[in-house]
């Protein structure tokens, strides 16, 4: 029988030889392939979303527009995985009347709990591989919601789970010798006496915060070139304002930053990398572009120039 051949999104973690240094792919809004417009906005969105979506003559149909602005990836978590994605960037929200735990973007999307069963999943496929997730944004979450929500991330990874260390001394080879394949950020205090997680001090996403290119690309090359003894995500995305969202009404987030991903992808790999101090780099709609292979690529001339 022929040997199955690996995929190549599924490898390129084996190009980072020594130190977690090379670039991990990601994406931005991760859980937000399934916001559902039929529902009710996410306690904490602004006081202009939820009197649209709250007004009983075009609440409806505001919602359906919020969703195609707020919806950042089109594909599940398992669909991620296999594209080569190993960074989730998520918000997650608690719902009046309901015990579950969800993915949000101003609407609320997939369940936490589709994305521990996928990453879960995938890991026990592939013993090697290494996923990183962060829980960044929390809504209508009190003391037992963390609880919660550590305890389940707790009871599915278990001993996979690396936990809080020295970053310097962090390397896939003493992940992979103690069995560890799951790093998780939880950027909230209220879980400070679980040392399984990586708190708020050992991360930093700079937030470019604008919805134009050349700006963006200015703020990131100010923010990546400064050294930081923490992991360094590189926000790739443009943010649309209230005025980009009303010129294009029946638009989608999707359409309006095509141009920005092929761009960004662009800058990525002309830019020089050793001036710029990152470690995970994310973006919208990944599969619409060369992003993914654009950033392999990287990490193999990486490993090779330490090679020589």
């Amino acid at each position: 029988m022929k040997k199955q051949q690996p995929n190549k999104f599924e490898i390129h973690f084996s190009y980072i030889k020594r130190q977690l240094n090379g670039r991990k792919l990601g994406t931005h809004n991760s859980g937000t392939f399934a916001l559902d417009s039929n529902g009710c906005v996410v306690p904490g969105a602004s006081t202009e979303i939820e009197n649209l979506a709250n007004n009983p003559l075009i609440g409806q149909m505001a919602k359906g527009i919020i969703q195609r602005w707020a919806v950042c990836q089109s594909l599940d978590f398992s669909h991620q995985l296999e594209l080569g994605i190993r960074y989730f960037d998520l918000r997650v929200a608690t719902k009046p009347d309901c015990q579950e735990i969800f993915c949000v973007h101003q609407l609320y999307g997939s369940k936490v709990t589709d994305l521990t069963d996928a990453v879960d999943k995938y890991l026990k496929a592939h013993p090697h591989e290494v996923v990183l997730i962060d829980f960044n944004h929390f809504y209508c979450f009190e003391a037992e919601h963390h609880i919660q929500l550590a305890t389940l991330l707790l009871s599915v990874f278990g001993t996979k789970i690396c936990p809080n260390c020295d970053l310097q001394s962090l390397t896939l080879r003493r992940m992979w010798e103690d069995k560890k394949q799951v790093i998780i950020f939880y950027q909230s205090p209220e879980v400070e006496m679980f040392p399984e997680f990586f708190l708020s001090d050992t991360i930093i996403s700079p937030w470019p915060n604008t919805p134009d290119k050349e700006l963006c690309k200015q703020y990131l090359n100010q923010k990546l070139t400064q050294k930081h003894k923490k992991f360094v995500v590189c926000q790739g995305v443009l943010t649309p304002t209230l005025a980009t969202i009303m010129a294009g009404l029946f638009g989608s987030l999707e359409n309006w930053t095509k141009p920005w991903i092929t761009d960004f992808t662009t800058w990525i790999r002309v830019s020089d990398p050793c001036q710029h101090h990152l470690n995970i780099v994310i973006t919208d709609f990944v599969h619409n572009s060369e992003f993914i292979q654009t950033v392999i690529d990287l990490n193999k001339c990486k490993v090779k120039a330490e090679l020589h």
